[in-house]
C-alpha cells in the first residue's frame, strides 16, 4: 500500500488574532472535520496550546486517529518557519517568541 493512503489526513491551523481554525482534510483538500477556538480568550499562550490540542485531538481520533496523520501545517502571523516560532506577533495576546512548534509536539 502507498503511503499516501496509509496516511490519508493532514491537520491544519490557522492562528488568527480573533479566532483559530483547524481541521483535518484529506489529500484532495476535501475538509474532513474542522473546529474554531477564539484566540484572543487565552491570556497565557499555554492555556491556548492546552486547548487547541485537545480540540484537535480529539478531531483527530474521531477520523481515524494519528497514525493517519501524515503532517500538520500552521499558518500564523509573524510565524519562523526555521524555528518553528511566532516572533512578536502584533495582533495575537501573548508577546514575545511563541515556541509553537515545540509546544505542540
Amino acid at each position: 500500500m502507498n503511503s499516501h493512503m496509509e496516511k490519508p489526513y493532514v491537520v491544519g491551523i490557522d492562528i488568527g488574532g480573533t479566532n483559530s481554525v483547524f481541521g483535518v482534510v484529506d489529500t484532495r483538500g476535501k475538509i474532513i472535520a474542522q473546529n474554531a477556538i477564539k484566540t484572543q480568550t487565552y491570556v497565557k499562550v499555554e492555556n491556548y496550546v492546552n486547548e487547541l490540542c485537545q480540540k484537535l485531538l480529539s478531531l483527530i481520533n474521531s477520523n481515524g486517529g494519528v497514525d493517519k496523520i501524515k503532517g500538520i501545517g500552521v499558518g500564523a502571523p509573524n510565524g519562523n518557519y526555521y524555528s518553528g516560532t511566532i516572533e512578536f506577533a502584533p495582533n495575537l495576546p501573548w508577546k514575545g517568541v511563541i515556541p509553537l512548534a515545540a509546544m505542540i509536539e
